[in-house]
């Protein structure tokens, strides 16, 4: 078997060596022809490739058609067939698999002597064996189903920890949605205020909003107002200033219509003008 593997190694390493000097030599050919050296370079790759390939299809012609036709031919001569099935049925010598040694006289009168010792031996051997297995508690039986499928200590730990999580940020949304209803309800129709609670949930559990129908405030919110209230939710979920400014522009679009929204994530924070939406650092 060792034999066989080292003849097929020297067998690629004559043919890939084989390639590569033809690809050596068909670069140097496009050399000569006044090639530059990164088209020289791409024949020899290409040509490396191509006497690969062409190697690579004779060996399956030759394994697929050509070696059973030439087994088949061969088949015809009597001594060929006899060699063949000598091969199949031994495989091995029997040196190689059985390292057989002369019995002695002596040791067959041992073995005769001492044979019924031995049965009576492994019979109580046996017998023993058997009582000892039938007298095992049922405790030390291998566990059921039921305790092999029950959860690990660190499964149970995460799933409490994932569920806390869980309860925290719905919590934390619920308090934003509660101070957004409690805020703007005296500035919006109902029908707006629920789109507007639908929004900030969406952007609470995305950094941005897919469909969004611009919501008009009532008149007596000025654009610090509608800021102020941007800046208040952005806080309480933790998100960056310019993507709070990104939500409240496309919300309140017709109220930020004239304001880029650099200035909206400039001034959202400020306090020199008047406000009726005053900055609540307290919502959660």
């Amino acid at each position: 078997m060792e034999q066989r593997k080292i003849e097929h190694i020297t067998l690629h390493l004559m043919v890939f060596s084989t390639i590569v000097v033809i690809g050596v030599l068909a670069r140097q050919t496009a050399l000569h022809y006044g090639w530059d050296e990164f088209s020289s370079y791409l024949v020899l790759v290409v040509c490396s490739i191509v006497m690969g390939a062409i190697y690579l299809n004779l060996q399956m012609a030759f394994s697929q058609i050509l070696s059973p036709a030439i087994e088949k031919c061969f088949m015809r001569f009597e001594c060929y067939r006899n060699k063949i099935m000598v091969v199949e049925e031994c495989p091995e010598s029997i040196e190689e698999v059985v390292d057989i040694e002369p019995i002695a006289p002596e040791s067959l009168v041992e073995v005769e002597t001492t044979s019924d010792t031995s049965e009576e031996v492994s019979t109580s051997m046996f017998s023993e064996t058997n009582e000892g297995e039938a007298k095992l508690p049922k405790e030390d039986a291998t566990p059921s189903i039921e305790e092999s499928n029950q959860p690990s200590e660190y499964e149970v730990l995460r799933a409490n920890a994932m569920a806390e999580k869980e309860r925290a940020s719905q919590e934390k949304l619920d308090k934003v949605i509660t101070y957004t209803k409690r805020t703007l309800v005296p500035y919006l129709d109902e029908e707006s205020l629920h789109r507007l609670c639908g929004y900030v949930t969406e952007y609470y559990l995305s950094d941005s909003l897919s469909k969004v129908e611009s919501i008009k405030l009532n008149s007596q919110l000025k654009t610090i107002d509608a800021m102020h209230f941007g800046w208040n939710i952005g806080k309480a979920f933790g998100k960056p200033r310019l993507q709070t400014a990104t939500f409240i522009k496309r919300v309140f679009a017709h109220t930020f219509r004239d304001v880029e929204i650099s200035t909206i994530e400039r001034k959202m924070s400020h306090t020199e003008a008047e406000s009726k939406i005053k900055l609540d650092r307290k919502i959660v």
